[in-house]
């Protein structure tokens, strides 16, 4: 899974685009002599996108109006992009596309306009593999004409990516530390449904791992988020929740001031926006509490993106706890998941995402103790990360 691909809060409501009565495109023809013809090519190339748009099918047509509409009315840098231009160039890219799986590289040229590198489209569950693969390249290779490649940087990739969620104890001056490791969570299936057993098996045993770890009363935790490079963050929190702390966690913050929350109550981690309040995961029933809010030390780098960097700011602002390491990628922005007709899943970045005391990250989060980066993955007795953490906590307990 690439990085910069999921964050999947739904801080805007879902839609369903099925067509509808979306704007036509319109074009006079009349006869041209050759040289007239070559004339108005040059000087005017929307006539192309328009003449191309009547090739479509009415379908496809429809199909990739309802997502530039979508995109237009909901789009987190919709007020500063000339949608006129995108349009007819998309209109233009589609060509005569008979389908809606034709218009998917079309749409991949828009995505690319929205100056943002989040936003993308999932295709749906029931193309065919090779099918599959042959339209994600011509995406792909879309969207680095239209808003440059997606690189690791000159930081490079993480050491730490692609890790197994883990749970442990460290020893060190006579005090106990709890290190765990939360790795992605990412589903296989563009229709959400499908994944629900993961997601909930990914809470559960996080949860479980947390549990566990309690049990042997540590003095300070680390929260090991480094090389976690998104996914579904709603499992990661709830796992995490008896070191979170009750109460507002962090927030969705739309342009002209709207906003949405997410936070912690009773086990279950909910999203509060317009529409009311919705559970997103929940805990076992025999989930476990902290009495008190816990040292935490939480670890990023620039491997941690999209739902990683989340998570990272739902600790930011928090009581006892402290972050370490490297700035992380620079994905805290959040994508609306916009299901389309066809099974496609458009995830639409719609907001910039904030602490529980209001603070924005656009462009990710510096840690509070920055450390050099490893080129390796380190053992953990030598990791300059973790014994930097360590320290911290056990200047708070023993003073």
């Amino acid at each position: 899974m690439l990085g910069f691909l999921i964050n999947r809060s739904q801080s805007v409501k879902s839609q369903l685009v099925s067509g509808g009565d979306h704007r036509k495109l319109i074009a006079v023809c009349r006869p041209l002599t050759l040289l007239a013809a070559l004339v108005l090519t040059a000087v005017a190339p929307w006539s192309i996108a328009q003449t191309n748009a009547l090739k479509m099918s009415e379908s496809a047509r429809a199909y990739l109006a309802g997502v530039l509409d979508i995109m237009e009315k909901n789009a987190l840098n919709r007020d500063s992009i000339d949608w006129n231009r995108v349009r007819t160039d998309t209109f233009a890219k589609a060509g005569n596309a008979r389908t809606t799986a034709d218009t998917y590289v079309a749409i991949a040229h828009a995505l690319g306009e929205l100056k943002e590198h989040h936003s993308f489209l999932m295709l749906p569950d029931s193309l065919d593999k090779d099918q599959k693969m042959w339209i994600q390249v011509q995406m792909r290779d879309e969207l680095i004409k239209t808003r440059g490649a997606i690189t690791s940087g000159p930081r490079g990739r993480s050491p730490f990516a692609s890790r197994e969620m883990t749970g442990h104890v460290h020893q060190r001056n006579g005090k106990i530390f709890a290190h765990v490791v939360v790795p992605h969570c990412a589903g296989e299936y563009t229709e959400w449904e499908k994944d629900k057993p993961y997601f909930e098996e990914f809470a559960d045993k996080l949860h479980g791992i947390v549990a566990d770890l309690l049990a042997q009363k540590p003095d300070g935790w680390l929260v090991d988020l480094r090389g976690n490079d998104g996914g579904n963050m709603w499992p990661m929190l709830a796992g995490l929740g008896p070191l979170l702390g009750e109460g507002d966690l962090g927030s969705f913050q739309v342009p002209h001031g709207g906003s949405g929350t997410w936070f912690l109550k009773d086990g279950r981690i909910y999203s509060r926006g317009s529409n009311g309040e919705a559970v997103m995961s929940r805990i076992p029933a025999s989930r476990v509490t902290s009495a008190d809010l816990p040292w935490v030390a939480v670890l990023f780098d620039r491997g941690t993106s999209s739902s990683g960097e989340a998570v990272a700011i739902s600790f930011a602002g928090r009581q006892r706890a402290r972050s370490f390491g490297e700035q992380s990628a620079g994905f805290s922005t959040s994508n609306s998941r916009i299901p389309m007709s066809d099974g496609a899943a458009l995830f639409l970045c719609t907001s910039v995402e904030a602490d529980r005391t209001g603070r924005r990250y656009p462009v990710g989060l510096d840690p509070d103790t920055v450390l050099p980066a490893p080129d390796s993955r380190p053992a953990e007795d030598a990791d300059a990360v973790i014994l930097a953490a360590q320290d911290w906590i056990l200047l708070q307990v023993t003073r």
